[in-house]
C-alpha cells in the first residue's frame, strides 16, 4: 500500500500502496490529510506497455535530440519526460536498457561480489587495542552538553578495557585511555586508531614509544580499518538512545550520569556473548545434551567432512591464486590468505587469467604494488567491466533498434512466405505453364500451380467461391485471347477436381 501527499486529490482508489516514512516523528504524518485520512493512488505494478520497434525508435530519437542539445540524460527525469510526451508507460529500467542497447547510455552493473581486504583481527588477548573517540550528547532541560568518549576495545576478544570522557578529543584523553588499559590489563602489543590529530600527536607517539606499543593507523576516511571500535560505539549508542535529563545543574551532573552509563555498558557488554546465542557462553556450555542430540551432531560432522572431501569446483581458482603468490614471492598472512581464497570464488576464471597479465605489468612498473590487495583491486575492476559488457550485450540483443528492424523485416518475409497463395499468382504461373516452350520450366510451373491450388483449397471452407474468383482473374487478362484463357482454366480446373488423399475438396471447419 502506498500513500502520497496531494492536496488536490479527492478520489480515493481501492488499490493503494503504503509508503509512510517511520524514521522520525517529524515525518510520520506526511501520508495523511488534515482529517488524518490516507492519500491513495492506483497501484500501477505490472501495467507497463509492450516495447515495440516504434517505441524503441521514439526513445532513441528523443535521446539523440537530448544529447544534441547538450543535455545530460538522467534516467529518472528522462523516463518521466518520455511517458508524458509520448503517452507511454515504461519503467526506468526499460528506458535505461533501450538506451544502453543503442550506445546512448553506459552500462553499469551492481552485482555484489566478495571484496578482499586485510583484517587486523587476532585471537591473542591484549595483542591489538582499538582506540577511538565519539561524541555523545546529553540534554538537560533545554541545555545541550556534548562530550567526547574515548573508548578502548581489545580487537581479539572484543573486551571493552578502558574509557575516558572529555570535552574535546585531545592527546591527554588518548593517553588517559591507554594508561587506564595498561594499569588493568597490561601493555598491548599495538594500538589501532584513525588519522586524528590527537592520535598522531607527538605526546601520544612518545607514550607509545616509551611503552613499546606499535602504532597501527587505520588511514584517513577508512572507518572499516578500525571497525572494532566503530562497532562498539554503534552498539553503545543504540543501547543508550537519546539521553535527556531534567535537572538544573548542567555540566557536573551531565558528566557524572554519562560516566555511569558508559561504565554500566562496559560492564554488562563484557558479560555477554559476542555472537547471537542463548545466554552467556558459560550457561550455554552447562546446558544438558541428550544422546540423540549428540548422535545427530556427530552425523552432521561426518557429512560435513564428507562434503569437504568432495571435489571443489573452485579448485582451479585456488590454484591460480597460489601460482600468483609463488611466482611473485608474496608472503600473505594466514588470515589474509584465507580471506583471499574465499573472495576469489566470486570471480570468473577468464577474469582471473586477465588479471594475472595486468598484475604482472603493474608490478614490473612499480614493485610496491606487489601485494594481494592490489591484485584484487585489478580483479574487481576487470570483473566489473566484463559484467557491464555482458549487460550491454543483453540490452543490445533485446532493444537495439537496428537489430529489432532486421528481426521485423525477417518476420515480415516469413509471413509473406507462409501466407496462403493468392489467386492472381496461381493464374500467372498457370499462364507461364501454358505458354512456356521449355519442357523443364513448363513442368516446374505446372507443379507449382498444383501445389498452390491444393494449399488454397485447404485454407477455405467451400470450393465454389474459389472457382468463381479464378474465373474472374482469368477473365481480367485482357491481353489474352479466348483460347489461351480456356487453356489456363483447363489446367487449373484439373487440379481443382483432384481430391486430397485424406479429405475431400470441401473442407469442414
Amino acid at each position: 500500500m502506498r500513500f502520497f501527499r496531494n492536496e488536490s486529490q479527492t478520489v480515493r482508489e481501492t488499490a493503494w500502496v503504503l509508503r509512510v516514512p517511520v524514521g522520525t516523528i517529524g515525518t510520520w504524518n506526511q501520508g495523511f490529510d488534515e482529517q488524518m485520512n490516507p492519500f491513495q493512488v492506483v497501484d500501477r505494478r505490472g501495467k507497463s506497455g509492450k516495447v515495440t520497434l516504434e517505441v524503441v525508435r521514439q526513445v532513441v530519437d528523443n535521446a539523440k535530440e537530448f544529447k544534441a542539445q547538450g543535455k545530460r540524460l538522467r534516467i529518472q527525469k528522462f523516463t518521466s519526460y518520455l511517458n508524458e510526451k509520448l503517452q507511454l508507460n515504461l519503467g526506468r529500467k526499460t528506458i535505461a536498457d533501450i538506451l544502453i542497447a543503442n550506445d546512448l547510455y553506459k552500462a553499469e552493473t551492481r552485482k555484489k561480489r566478495p571484496r578482499f581486504y586485510r583484517s587486523l583481527c587476532r585471537r591473542i588477548p591484549n595483542g591489538l587495542l582499538s582506540l577511538d573517540g565519539s561524541e555523545l550528547v546529553v540534554r538537560i532541560n533545554n541545555a545541550v552538553e556534548k562530550f567526547i568518549v574515548e573508548l578502548g576495545v581489545d580487537v581479539g576478544s572484543f573486551c571493552h578495557t578502558s574509557f575516558g570522557i572529555h570535552r574535546t578529543e585531545t592527546a591527554e584523553a588518548v593517553i588517559e585511555a591507554l594508561e587506564t588499559h595498561r594499569r588493568q590489563w597490561g601493555v598491548p602489543l599495538g594500538v589501532v586508531f584513525d588519522h586524528g590529530t590527537a592520535n598522531l600527536s607527538d605526546d601520544v607517539a612518545q607514550y607509545l614509544k616509551d611503552h613499546g606499543i606499535e602504532p597501527v593507523p587505520a588511514g584517513p576516511a577508512n572507518p572499516k580499518g578500525n571497525g572494532t571500535d566503530e562497532g562498539a560505539f554503534s552498539l553503545m549508542k543504540r543501547t543508550f538512545g537519546e539521553i535527556r535529563i531534567d535537572a538544573s545543574s548542567p555540566e557536573a551532573l551531565a558528566k557524572s550520569v554519562l560516566e555511569k552509563l558508559v561504565s554500566v555498558y562496559v560492564t554488562m557488554r563484557n558479560q555477554m556473548a559476542l555472537h547471537r546465542s542463548v545466554g552467556s557462553p558459560t550457561a550455554h556450555m552447562k546446558a544438558p545434551v541428550t544422546d540423540t542430540q549428540r548422535q545427530e551432531e556427530r552425523q552432521r560432522l561426518v557429512e560435513h567432512r564428507r562434503a569437504k572431501n568432495a571435489p571443489d569446483a573452485n579448485q582451479p581458482k585456488y590454484d591460480r591464486l597460489d601460482w600468483i603468490i609463488r611466482s611473485h614471492n608474496l608472503h600473505p598472512e594466514q588470515t589474509e590468505l584465507e580471506h583471499a581464497r574465499r573472495s576469489i570464488r566470486g570471480y570468473d576464471m577468464q577474469v582471473i587469467v586477465k588479471t594475472e597479465d595486468a598484475f604482472l605489468k603493474a608490478v614490473n612498473r612499480d614493485a610496491r604494488r606487489k601485494n594481494l590487495s592490489y591484485f584484487f583491486g585489478i580483479l574487481k575492476n576487470i570483473q566489473r567491466d566484463m559484467d557491464n559488457d555482458r549487460y550491454q550485450l543483453y540490452c543490445r540483443e533485446r532493444y537495439n533498434y537496428q537489430h529489432m528492424l532486421e528481426v521485423q523485416k525477417h518476420q515480415d518475409q516469413k509471413e509473406v512466405l507462409e501466407a496462403p497463395p493468392k489467386i492472381e499468382i496461381i493464374v500467372e504461373m498457370a499462364l507461364k505453364a501454358v505458354t512456356e516452350k521449355a519442357r523443364n520450366i513448363k513442368g516446374l510451373a505446372e507443379r507449382r500451380v498444383r501445389q498452390w491450388t491444393r494449399e488454397l483449397l485447404e485454407q477455405v471452407r467451400y470450393e465454389g467461391p474459389v472457382r468463381n474468383k479464378i474465373k474472374d482473374a482469368i477473365g481480367s487478362l485482357s491481353h489474352l485471347d479466348g483460347k489461351q484463357k480456356e487453356q489456363i482454366w483447363g489446367l487449373i480446373e484439373q487440379f481443382l477436381n483432384q481430391k486430397p488423399e485424406a479429405e475431400s475438396v470441401t473442407l469442414v471447419s
